[in-house]
């Protein structure tokens, strides 16, 4: 159960958004 790397690149990009906000 190896998560794709579109899912972990999309996680990764809205929680530095997040942080930077």
């Amino acid at each position: 159960s190896y998560l794709p790397a579109s899912l972990c690149f999309s996680c990764l990009f809205i929680g530095l958004k997040m942080v930077l906000l």
